[in-house]
């Protein structure tokens, strides 16, 4: 009885989580769910509240020690939440679509117009460059798109822009005053944005802008 996760501290769920990390030199969903030693991830999800914080708590939290599918779930996440800000913001001018199956989530401007939300991770390339990685949706690459990128660790936003739509159908990398977002808008405040979107709707039938724009 006294091996029941029921009857188990929450140090002793740590523990068991630092033990898999040391043998494993990593922690992942699926490295859990298949060890004979550990319960649950739901376990730690409902002790804890989440996967990520049971990590935060034995010190395994930096970006880099994250899975790639944590790391999606993650970024996922972050991309939610800033949609739900936005609505939040300008509840009256901006709306949330979802189709439902494996569509993303859009945000509709009250005029009709449909903008994609893009979030750009960051990077650590040679010699520690930090570069953000941006991966194009092709269905939605037509759209206006709202490009977010996140700070060095990955844990909140570090800018955001506007852009008519996304040039480009595959993977890149962008640095930090990179010259393709001069293809765009800076958006300061998420209060302007429907302001700005209309602005670069505009600039799309003009001449490409040789300079980066800030609102």
């Amino acid at each position: 009885m006294e091996e029941r996760t029921f009857n188990k501290t929450d140090e002793d769920l740590l523990d068991g989580l630092r033990g898999l990390l040391a043998s494993e030199r990593r922690l992942s969903l699926t490295l859990i769910q298949n060890s004979a030693n550990l319960p649950s991830p739901s376990t730690y999800r409902n002790r804890f509240g989440s996967l990520r914080r049971a990590y935060e708590l034995i010190g395994y939290g930096h970006p880099d020690q994250f899975g790639p599918l944590e790391m999606r779930r993650r970024t996922q996440a972050l991309r939610e939440e800033l949609i739900a800000k936005i609505v939040s913001t300008l509840p009256n001018e901006i709306f949330i679509v979802r189709r439902g199956g494996r569509w993303r989530s859009r945000l509709r401007l009250s005029s009709g117009l449909i903008v994609s939300v893009l979030v750009a991770r960051s990077v650590r390339t040679w010699k520690e460059t930090l570069r953000w990685l941006i991966d194009p949706v092709r269905r939605e690459s037509k759209c206006i798109t709202l490009l977010a990128r996140l700070d060095s660790s990955n844990r909140s936003f570090l800018d955001l822009h506007i852009f008519p739509y996304i040039d480009r159908q595959t993977r890149f990398l962008i640095s930090l005053r990179d010259a393709w977002l001069n293809r765009g808008m800076r958006l300061s405040e998420l209060s302007r944005l429907c302001e700005v979107v209309v602005r670069v709707r505009r600039a799309r039938k003009s001449e490409p802008r040789k300079s980066h724009q800030r609102t």
